[in-house]
């Protein structure tokens, strides 16, 4: 046999094993699909691929993976949480509901892959973006960007929150008059920096502060997430913050949902849906001065205070939870399959 010849055999086994598993690959997907046209819930499996790691309990991506298994599990989906060291393991499962913030994942092709982009918008490529099946972005705002770029279904679902874990409840023992909880993640965050500027005073709750801040601010590294709602509904004003480029394109935080939930009355830093998102619920601040003024106004006026808190509260209840949240995912998936 000639060296061409065999050269060809070599090249022909090649495209009959590509062939071979394309063929596959489009079978299972085929199977999956079927499944969820027909609701047949019970028997698919969603593996939530958390980029938190395994054996952590603090990550904020561990407390969102729960509320959302919980949340597909009232529709009869098995679901499993795979933390990151698990993500490539062997363990079967028919949909990948891929949490995208920093770390990137290579999704199984013979699966249905979904992305809920949460945050970190610009570590993520239009080709990226492409490898997915449905490409959920927590901003109305970069949805309709990528909408336009990017060969898959687009859509904008905002984070929200889990009602069991966040709702009013306050506790006499705290008396956090201002409340900040978050980490510095390596820099001095600009709504502290402002605060501390004012005559006010400030808790201060997360791991990195003594580095930038005198530690009688600091009165904890860390609150457990079942009592997270008590430290919400007991203060006064919260305060609440985004990296630039979540308000570049218009990323609401968790925060505010899970904080407005519980009837918190929050000051934030400037994102553009605050107005229409939240209808005036969420008051933003522009500078140092801003913050200050708007401070000792609602400190001076309880009733408004309250009167807004609950007006947030009940948007919220009515349309940023984890099981709204999942009756969108599940409602895109049937609407866009069954038209396929």
């Amino acid at each position: 046999m000639s060296k061409i010849n065999n050269d060809v055999d070599i090249l022909l086994e090649k495209d009959e094993k590509i062939q071979s598993e394309k063929k596959l690959t489009n079978s299972n997907k085929s199977k999956i699909i079927n499944k969820i046209i027909n609701e047949d819930y019970s028997n698919l499996t969603i593996a939530i691929k958390s980029p938190h790691l395994k054996g952590t309990k603090h990550w904020g991506e561990l407390f969102f993976s729960k509320a959302i298994k919980k949340s597909f599990e009232k529709y009869g989906f098995k679901v499993i949480i795979q933390e990151r060291e698990e993500w490539y393991n062997k363990e079967e499962f028919d949909i990948a509901l891929v949490l995208r913030g920093e770390l990137n994942y290579n999704p199984d092709y013979s699966k249905i892959n979904i992305m809920w982009n949460l945050s970190h918008p610009t570590f993520i490529s239009i080709e990226e973006y492409e490898k997915y099946d449905y490409v959920f972005i927590a901003s109305k705002k970069y949805a309709d960007k990528i909408k336009n770029k990017a060969k898959t279904n687009v859509n904008a679902l905002l984070q929200c929150t889990d009602p069991d874990l966040f709702y009013p409840e306050k506790d006499e023992n705290i008396s956090d008059e201002i409340l900040f909880v978050g980490v510095t993640r390596g820099i001095y965050r600009t709504i502290i920096k402002d605060i501390l500027k004012t005559d006010h005073d400030v808790t201060i709750y997360g791991r990195g502060w003594e580095e930038f801040i005198d530690e009688k601010y600091v009165k904890g590294y860390f609150i457990p997430n079942d009592r997270l709602h008590k430290y919400y509904s007991s203060c006064k004003i919260l305060l609440n913050d985004h990296w630039k480029e979540m308000i570049d394109e218009d990323f609401p935080s968790n925060r505010l949902f899970d904080a407005l939930a519980c009837g918190t009355f929050v000051i934030s830093d400037k994102i553009p849906s605050a107005d229409t998102l939240f209808e005036g619920s969420i008051v933003t601040y522009e500078d140092m001065d801003d913050l200050n003024e708007k401070i000792n106004y609602y400190l001076t006026h309880e009733d408004e205070r309250v009167k807004i808190a609950k007006k947030g509260q009940r948007i919220v209840l009515e349309n940023h939870t984890f099981d709204k949240r999942i009756i969108e995912i599940v409602s895109t998936l049937k609407e866009t399959l069954s038209n396929s």
